[in-house]
């Protein structure tokens, strides 16, 4: 006669084997997070500029917004015409920031000029509610545009040139990425 042993039905083997996987799994994860290198830490601004991401009232990042498209569009215009157009006749074309409705009265209530530069042409919007949102210059000059920020009610030096406005205390707004932006 033949005897045959059958042991009794159980997963002591099966969950002791799935039990080393998973340990081995959380022991690689735990040593791939720590031996990962950290970021790099982001560089400080210059004194002379701002980050429109972070360095900005809401009030002054709809501005920034408002300017960067105005800033294609006036070219646009200026190419067309062969001259710039004037504030008011921005503000007839119902162009943000120029226009004065309530949008712009409830971001500062800007007064807008056109100046002169060495190489193009500037718009400043002095402020009337600082604490809303500071005055602004729009330069353009052919290249591209360049926005500047005083948080003040402050007309910008002329010509509004990068060494006068940074010495009058004005900041240019630059928009910095890194890994940690989401938007």
């Amino acid at each position: 006669m033949h005897h045959q042993i059958v042991r009794r039905a159980g997963a002591e083997r099966e969950t002791l084997w799935v039990l080393l996987a998973a340990g081995a799994i959380l022991v690689s994860a735990t040593l791939a997070v720590g031996l990962r290198a950290a970021p790099d830490a982001e560089a400080p601004l210059a004194a002379h500029l701002i980050d429109s991401r972070t360095g900005l009232t809401a009030a002054e990042q709809g501005l920034y917004a408002d300017l960067k498209a105005a800033g294609e569009e006036i070219a646009a215009l200026r190419t067309a015409e062969g001259r710039a157009p004037t504030p008011a006749e921005l503000a007839a074309e119902a162009l943000p920031p120029f226009a004065a409705d309530q949008s712009a009265a409830a971001r500062g209530g800007h007064a807008w000029i056109l100046a002169e530069t060495g190489h193009g042409i500037a718009y400043a919007g002095i402020s009337a509610a600082p604490e809303l949102a500071g005055s602004l210059v729009l330069r353009l000059d052919g290249h591209g545009a360049d926005i500047w920020l005083k948080r003040a009610a402050e007309a910008p030096p002329a010509p509004p040139e990068d060494a006068a406005l940074s010495a009058a205390g004005w900041k240019r707004i630059v928009s910095t990425f890194t890994a940690g932006v989401t938007r």
